[in-house]
């Protein structure tokens, strides 16, 4: 009888130690994914110290420890000092080249996130949970290996753009729409600016003298973003690295404007449209100035 109570303490002790044992939390933030995102689908701009407050918040939630927040992206795209003040809110930004001087290295940060997050997996084991601020489909491969050796995964991200595959996959999925203070809406002021010291661009004036022109002659209802970048790219065959990138500038100033169009192809896939902004300063400078 006394051994039997003795086992049974023991079992209720073991028991006790597990239920109280420490969990750790990592946090990995496709930089890039959630700023164009909150650029192009919210017109705002991320306010920092919010993110990283709420981070903290969702990360700790379920009494677990954070051994850290790293964030990957191409920094040399963002604002000056971004890295120093990222460092400094205690995120660990790892540089991620995503162009060379004759090609655009696409999916070079997928690659590298996807393979911090493996090598983190199998050299820290005690690491318990797992979470990702991004919306990006490519991350459910990584996801599934970590699935598979139990690990607890949370992901972050807009609801409007993270992928249905991540949602279903993880075990907690946090909306940014939640929190809608880490977001500040870009002024029009602030638009108006960026979008004019865009044009000192050459790429950023073809595009719009471009696209204008495609306006004028098109017996289309409409002009397909990807169709739009393909017969850019042909042209300057030799610059396409530059020309994606002027693109993407277009769209974050508001000098091009997106919208759906139904693919009768696909109904589950819309094609994405682009139009040119005429109230845009930048294109009526460019437009009436420059020739």
């Amino acid at each position: 009888m006394l051994k039997e109570k003795i086992t049974y303490a023991s079992i209720k002790l073991e028991k006790s130690m597990e239920g109280n044992r420490y969990m750790y939390i990592c946090v990995f933030i496709d930089w890039e994914n959630i700023e164009k995102t909150a650029k192009q689908e919210f017109g705002s701009v991320i306010d920092y110290e919010e993110l990283v407050r709420v981070i903290k918040e969702v990360a700790n939630s379920n009494g677990a420890k954070l051994v850290g927040i790293q964030a990957y992206g191409n920094f040399d795209k963002g604002t000056a000092g971004l890295v120093t003040k990222l460092m400094n809110l205690g995120i660990q930004p790892k540089h991620i080249v995503t162009k060379t001087s004759s090609e655009y290295l696409k999916g070079s940060t997928d690659i590298e996130l996807s393979l911090d997050i493996l090598e983190t997996m199998y050299r820290y084991p005690h690491i318990t949970d797992y979470m990702f601020v991004s919306g990006d489909s490519d991350l459910r491969y990584v996801i599934k290996r970590l699935k598979y050796q139990g690990k607890n995964l949370k992901v972050m991200g807009f609801n409007i753009s993270t992928s249905y595959f991540l949602k279903e996959l993880v075990d907690e999925f946090i909306p940014f729409d939640n929190y809608p203070w880490m977001l500040r809406k870009v002024t029009k002021s602030e638009k108006e600016q960026m979008a004019l010291s865009s044009i000192s661009n050459r790429f950023v004036q073809i595009i719009i003298k471009e696209i204008k022109k495609l306006e004028n002659e098109s017996t289309y209802n409409f002009i397909g973003l990807n169709y739009f970048k393909k017969r850019l790219t042909d042209y300057h065959s030799d610059y396409k690295t530059e020309i994606s990138e002027a693109i993407t500038m277009c769209i974050d100033n508001d000098i091009l404007n997106t919208y759906q169009e139904p693919n009768p192809k696909d109904p589950n896939y819309p094609t994405t449209a682009c139009k040119l902004n005429m109230e845009n300063p930048a294109v009526n400078y460019v437009l009436n100035n420059l020739d």
